[in-house]
């Protein structure tokens, strides 16, 4: 007899909540998993993303994006392009390359969370994306080659949700001299309003991990930052965040 393949909650059992949420059996809840990766992390913050220079001026209004690869040759690869609407609300679509050329989005985007290579075929070069139609100055996510997908600790949590930390965790190739080799681990939140917060600052060697008996809450709307530098010369860091996305409750009380 063929094993089932029903999940032991479906047979009236239990399994762990986590693992209910990444299958998508609790309503109003999904995962959120946040990755970021810098190999050359210097002096001052910078969220950990493709970049060494700290993240673009977040535009104040949704605007058409535009994608491009470094190569000519990345002509029929398909791109997921995840972020929020000018409302701040979740919207996606799937934008095809056209090399150097810039290839404009049907949505306009305030926020751009995530990039992911749907394709098959994988691009050759590196995949931007960014507010102009002809410019590469400002990129809002980028691809690396062989990545897959954008690698950046920067997230804005979607209008009608709250978005619950429940682990960060921050590694380095940082051995440990008190004087130098180490790296400081900051979060920065921007609140709908404007508000800039350090919400938590400290040094690691190795690796610093946080698991949080109560998740931390971020509102709908917030900016977050997961940052890091070092006191001299450069550093690699790795970024893994992950929580819950819930959607918020509006009946009222």
């Amino acid at each position: 007899m063929a094993q089932s393949t029903l999940s032991m909650s479906q047979n009236g059992r239990t399994e762990p909540f986590e693992l209910q949420v990444a299958r998508g059996q609790v309503p109003y809840h999904s995962a959120v998993n946040i990755f970021g990766y810098q190999s050359t992390v210097g002096t001052t913050f910078i969220p950990i993303w493709e970049n060494t220079t700290a993240y673009p001026a977040y535009p104040s209004s949704a605007a058409i994006q535009y994608l491009w690869s470094s190569s000519s040759s990345d002509t029929t690869n398909t791109i997921l392009v995840q972020g929020l609407d000018g409302s701040y609300n979740q919207i996606s679509e799937t934008v095809t390359l056209n090399g150097t050329t810039h290839v404009a989005t049907t949505n306009s985007y305030l926020r751009i969370n995530n990039l992911f290579v749907t394709s098959a075929t994988a691009p050759v070069g590196i995949v931007n994306i960014g507010p102009s139609a002809t410019l590469t100055t400002t990129q809002y996510a980028e691809i690396q080659v062989g990545a897959g997908k954008s690698q950046m600790a920067v997230y804005t949590v979607p209008n009608g949700y709250t978005f619950y930390l429940t682990r960060a965790e921050a590694t380095s190739n940082q051995v440990g001299n008190i004087s130098s080799s180490y790296c400081t681990y900051r979060v920065q939140s921007i609140s709908s309003t404007g508000v800039t917060q350090t919400v938590l600052q400290t040094p690691f060697t190795n690796s610093f991990i946080a698991l949080r008996v109560i998740p931390f809450a971020y509102a709908q709307k917030t900016d977050l930052q997961f940052q890091a530098n070092t006191p001299s010369s450069t550093a690699a860091v790795g970024i893994q965040i992950e929580g819950y996305l819930v959607q918020n409750d509006s009946t009222p009380i």
